[in-house]
Formats: structure tokens, sequence, C-alpha cells
């Protein structure tokens, strides 16, 4: 057969080709093949290199989509013998082949390819492939851990899809989203999932992830019931296209749930059958991850002898494939398991887990499994080996750099303070007044107090001695609520007592409702200002001295906020809301003449004169039993009027 130079493919074997990847977005992989395969034989009889090429590429990628890496081998090597050197199915081989080393190979053999990919893209202004390219380096970048660099790609990325309006535009976003969540960045990743939630989610395989995003989301905030149905959808869009990295991560994903939620069993069986997906489909990608959750479970299922097998296999592999960030992890749980079995070894892979952390900036590691890094470190920190007890102090140091947790607290109408995904048991804010202190240093300017303005308001008729040291029990039990994992005589990040004064420090994110209250007020935002306010600050403290005159305060923008409101509805003819806002004024304040005039001429408004001149009635007896004199000229005039 004569081949002709390479050059452009003909209109019909276009077709196809766009007809193709339009099926492989809608997850209609079957039908896409079938599509490439046609444009493949028009393009062969039509003695078409480059419509071979592309023909080939197109195909590759839907059997990438499958996980069948050695077909995609085959393809890219067959584009590249018959393809010229800078053209569009060039571009595409060599990220096909950049692919499937991510997922087979080491790190490094994908990232020549991937920027050779991105380079002849960029000549030929072939924006398509440039995107992909751009969002495989962030893929990259985020298996070794390198975060930034992963954003930096993932941003650019998403501003070509943007530009070109490809249904992948989405695509970026999930990536970031998920780095996030590997980050515990939990609000960040919210917001990015809010972003993603306003974006249209062309591909169908888009969807599964998003939804596996969701499931990841909840759980991190607590929100169980939101969970599972989460990760079903996903895992109804993985079986439906049959993504073999999708189906690997959910199972990971519900690992992780059972495991969070104690149920160790089923912890380890879907952490087992996500090594058997990894093994199956040769994807050394989630190979070692697999390997590391399966440790992990088999640890918390009393399997040591699996775990220690597992946790070695996977530091290995993730070493192996250079992805640093999950090796770090693996290894800071597999000193962590030592640690825990009392094992001499537990120094030495702590000492190449704490090196890893710091030299990498991977310290919400550490974070994010605190309950088991504080005490680690206040083991290692007591090793006699000085290297490994400074190692330990500086991730202490950069622990303690680390902004915890954020807390919501709810103070009006009730109290209830809610760390992150967990409600803090109330018995233990009542514990040696524990909550008490809390509530005081709350309302108090910059959350910050002298130590003997914290005696005087909290125990006023104790002495000075009596006093300090239920001060000091106070302190470590509110410290102890807040961080129930913090060693003896290791700072708090919430609590802060220096140079005779006493300081809490609400981390970013963190949401108190009378803050937010005042706030709407301050904006003129009255329906959130109403919404907000639950009844009167600080319930539990109607008797305490420190909380009278915030309570007031708050009390009275409330009544302000409902007699804007009242107003409002009134002159706008809505006599009912009238009515409501009203009444809510009179349940706080039952002499309040105004909200008695304006409510008055809200039933009015119904024409029903009884309930106008019974709420008259109400205020008139009401004032002359508490106070001895009469309503207001105008409201006797009102009320005279409607009797005759």
């Amino acid at each position: 057969m004569d081949i002709q130079p390479n050059r452009q493919p003909e209109a019909e074997v276009l077709a196809l080709l766009e007809q193709s990847r339009a099926l492989e977005c809608a997850g209609q992989y079957a039908e896409a093949l079938s599509c490439a395969d046609q444009a493949f034989e028009l393009a062969y009889q039509q003695g078409d290199e480059e419509g071979m090429a592309q023909a080939l590429t197109c195909r590759g990628w839907i059997e990438y989509r499958l996980g069948q890496y050695d077909k995609v081998r085959r393809r890219a090597g067959e584009a590249l013998q018959i393809t010229g050197q800078v053209t569009r199915a060039r571009a595409d081989a060599l990220l096909l082949l950049a692919v499937c080393a991510m997922e087979q190979d080491c790190l490094s053999e994908m990232e020549e390819p991937c920027l050779q990919a991105a380079e002849i893209a960029r000549q030929l202004g072939y924006e398509t492939t440039r995107f992909r390219a751009l969002h495989n380096l962030s893929m990259l970048y985020s298996l070794r851990g390198q975060f930034d660099l992963q954003m930096a790609a993932d941003e650019e990325a998403y501003r070509i899809a943007c530009e070109l309006g490809l249904p992948q535009r989405s695509t970026p976003l999930i990536a970031m989203s998920y780095a996030f969540l590997r980050m515990g960045k939990v609000a960040a990743a919210r917001q990015m999932l809010q972003r993603l939630d306003r974006e249209p989610i062309e591909t169908f395989q888009n969807i599964g992830y998003v939804a596996m995003l969701h499931a990841m989301l909840a759980q991190l905030e607590g929100n169980w019931e939101e969970v599972l149905p989460c990760y079903a959808q996903a895992r109804q869009v993985a079986e439906k296209i049959g993504d073999p990295a999708l189906q690997i991560f959910i199972r990971l994903g519900l690992s992780r749930y059972y495991r969070a939620k104690g149920e160790y069993p089923l912890a380890y069986q879907w952490a087992e059958d996500g090594v058997a997906w990894a093994k199956r489909n040769l994807n050394r990608r989630l190979w070692g991850r697999a390997l590391a959750e399966r440790a992990y479970a088999a640890w918390l299922n009393g399997d040591l002898c699996r775990a220690e097998q597992d946790f070695q296999a996977a530091i290995a592999e993730l070493g192996e494939r250079q992805q640093f960030f999950d090796q770090a992890f693996t290894r800071f749980l597999y000193t962590a398991f030592l640690f825990e079995q009392q094992s001499p070894a537990s120094a030495q892979v702590w000492k190449q887990a704490a090196q890893q952390i710091l030299q990498s900036g991977y310290i919400h590691i550490l974070e994010q499994e605190r309950l088991r890094a504080y005490p680690l470190l206040a083991g290692m920190l007591e090793s006699p080996d000085w290297e490994i007890a400074q190692l330990s102090a500086r991730c202490l140091e950069q622990l303690q750099a680390t902004p915890p947790m954020p807390l919501m607290l709810h103070t009006l109408g009730r109290f209830e303070v809610q760390q992150g995904s967990r409600t803090i048991d109330p018995r233990l804010l009542r514990r040696r007044r524990a909550g008490e202190l809390l509530r005081l240093l709350l309302i108090s300017p910059h959350q910050r107090l002298l130590l003997d303005q914290v005696l005087e308001a909290l125990f006023p008729d104790k002495p000075l001695a009596s006093a300090t040291d239920l001060l000091h029990k106070a302190t470590s039990s509110l410290r102890r609520a807040l961080e129930p994992e913090l060693p003896d005589h290791f700072p708090s990040r919430y609590l802060e007592v220096e140079a005779g004064e006493l300081a809490l420090h609400l981390p970013p994110e963190s949401w108190v409702d009378f803050q937010e209250f005042e706030r709407a007020v301050q904006n003129e935002q009255w329906e959130l200002a109403v919404e907000l306010y639950q009844g009167d600050l600080y319930p539990q403290d109607l008797y305490a001295e420190w909380a009278t005159i915030p309570r007031e305060r708050l009390r009275s923008l409330y009544l302000r906020a409902l007699s804007v409101l009242a107003h409002r509805c009134f002159h706008q003819g809505k006599p009912r809301e009238t009515l409501d806002y009203c009444q809510r004024i009179l349940e706080i304040d039952p002499w309040q003449e105004e909200a008695v005039y304006l409510g008055m001429q809200a039933y009015l408004m119904f024409n029903d004169r009884c309930g106008a001149m019974r709420l008259y009635q109400e205020l008139e007896r009401s004032l002359q039993l508490e106070l001895g004199i009469q309503p207001q000229s105008e409201l006797r005039q009102l009320y005279e009027h409607l009797r005759r």
C-alpha cells in the first residue's frame, strides 16, 4: 500500500473520531471502540497515515479507561511508527505512554513523555491534548506529593478547558478536590466541591468521581448518613463503565469508612477487595495504597502478621514508584504499629518517617492521625538517640503550629460544641466547670482574659489559693475535652496560659452562632439574624453576672431585627408575617408598646377587631399590674376607636 505523506485526516475520519470521543465521555465504551475502529479502517483504505495514527490513539484512550494497559502501549507504539515528529497523533501517543507508566511503572518514566506531549501540543496549538498533558502532569505531582505543583498544573488545565468549552472541564476540579481531601483541608475541599457542583459534569466517569469525593468529604465532616449513598452512586457508575481505578478508590474509601465506624472486619474485607482489584488490573498506582489500607485494617482486626507484611510491602512498592507522600503516610502508620507492639524497630522506622515528613512538608499526616501521633511523639521525645529525639521535637513543634480542627459553637438557646465531625460530650464540658470557662472566654474581648479576671468571674467567693486550684482544674478539663489525645504537659492548640493571661484560640473556619448573629445584624441581614437567634445566650448561666450584659445586648439586637422585619412586612401588606414578628417580640418584652400597636394594625388588616382589642387589653393589664401605668395615648386612642 502506498502511504501518503502525513496530513490532516479526511472529514469522514474526523467525524468518526469525534463521535468516538463523545461516546467515551458518555461512558459508552463499546460503541466508542466501534467508531474508532471504523475510523481506522476508513483511514487505512484512503492511505491516510495521520488518520490511522489518530484512530489508534483514540482507541488507546478507551482501552486505558478499561484498564487494558498492554493494549494501550501497543496502540501508542503503532501510532508513533506511522506519524510524524510534530503531529497531533504523536502528542496523543506520547501521552498514552505516560499514563500507562503512571499506572504500571516508576513515575519518572511518566514525566518525560508527558512533557514531550505537552510541548508538541503547544507548538501545534492542540489545546485539547495540552489540557490532557497538564492534567496528567498534575496526577504525577499528586502521586509524588508535590501538591503545590499539582494545583498550578490543574488550574492551567481548567483555564484551557473553560476557554475551549471541553466536556472534561470538571476533571481538574476533581483532582484539586481530591488533593485537598488527602491533605485534610476540609474547608478548601468543601469549597472546591461546591464549585464543582456548579459546573456541568458532562462525562459519566466524572459523575462517579464527584460522588466518591462527596462521600469522602461527608466522612471527614462526620455526616455519616451521607457517606454510603454517595459511595453507592459512585459504584453504580464504576460498574456501568468498568473503570478499574474508580472501583479501587471506592473500595479503599469504604474500608476507611468502616474502620472509622469501628467495624474492622468489614473494613478489612473492603481493603482486601481493593487489593484484589489493583492486582487483577495491574494498577500499580493504587497497589501500594491498597496494601497500606489492608495493613491498617488487619492491624485493627488483630491480624498483626498480615499487617506487618502489608506495611513492609506497601512501603517498598510506594518507594519504588516514587509515591513519596503515600510512602511517608504508610511509614508513619507502620511506626505507630510497631510502637504499639513495643518493638525496638519502631525507632528506626520513625526516624525515616520523621525525616520524610519534615523534608517534604507532610506534617498534616500527623494532624490527620493525631490519635496515634501524640503518643508516638511523647515516647520518641524520650529516646536515648539524640537524632530521633530532635526529629520528634521538630515534628511536635510543626504539629503544634498546625491549626487544629475548627470548632462549631452553638450558644443561643443551647450550648453545644462540635469539633470537625465530633460533638464534644456535654458531660466533659460540665466537668470541673470546663464549659463555663469556655463560655466566659468566648464572650471576652479577643477571647482573652487576665487570670485574675477569670478568678473573679468564676470563683468570686473562694479564697485565692482555692480559686486558683479550681481554675487549674477547669483549664485542664477543658483542654482534655478539646484535645483528648493530647498527652500530659503537651501545649494545647486551643488554650494558652502565658504571662498571667488565659486565651482561647479559635482555629480558622471556626463558627460561633452569636458572632454570626452580630455580623448579620451589622450587615442588616435581618432574616438571617432572626434565623440564627435560637434563644437567649447561655441559658445554663442565667444567674452568672458575667453573662448578663452580653445576653441583654444580644437580646436587644434580636428585638431590633424582629421590629425591622415587622415594619417591613406591614408596609408590604403581609399581616400574618407582621403579627408573627410582633408576637415574637411580645414573648420577650410584653411591654413593647410599638409591637402592640403594629400588631393591632395587622389584626385590622384581617378585619379582626376583637383580636386587636385583646392585644391591647393584655398590654394594659400587664402595665397596670407590674408598673401601675397606662399604655401610651396613641394606643389608647386606637383602642377607644375600636371599642366605639
